[in-house]
């Protein structure tokens, strides 16, 4: 499942990534996009992934940045998740979409990841 949060920045979009994910459910991240990049400059990103099945981490990462490349606008991107995955995803650094500064929060570290992304 896919959830869209609720961000304190209307050029901040929230993501929610939980459980079993399908392709489809990158349609409403990116149908949000869209309303929102067209009254912003540049857009930021803040994604939590909590918990995934049906999906290996490579290919939830491959499918998001996918969806998020679409969007030539953005610029920092906060990834929130569990401990042991952030050396995973450190160590798939070069699936990130060029450009982008991105930086990993596990969950303990949530609110830091949030005012990372707004300032």
């Amino acid at each position: 499942m896919i959830r869209l949060l609720s961000m304190d920045a209307n050029n901040v979009i929230g993501v929610l990534i939980k459980g079993n994910v399908n392709p489809q459910d990158f349609e409403l991240v990116t149908n949000f996009i869209k309303g929102v990049e067209e009254n912003y400059e540049f857009l930021r990103i803040y994604v939590e992934i909590e918990g995934i099945e049906g999906f290996s981490l490579e290919t939830l990462i491959r499918e998001f940045e996918f969806t998020v490349s679409q969007f030539h606008r953005f610029e920092k991107e906060a990834i929130v998740i569990d401990k042991k995955l952030i050396q995973s995803l450190e160590s798939m650094k070069d699936l990130l979409v060029a450009g982008v500064k991105v930086k990993c929060f596990t969950f303990e570290d949530r609110c830091q990841a949030r005012c990372w992304i707004l300032n």
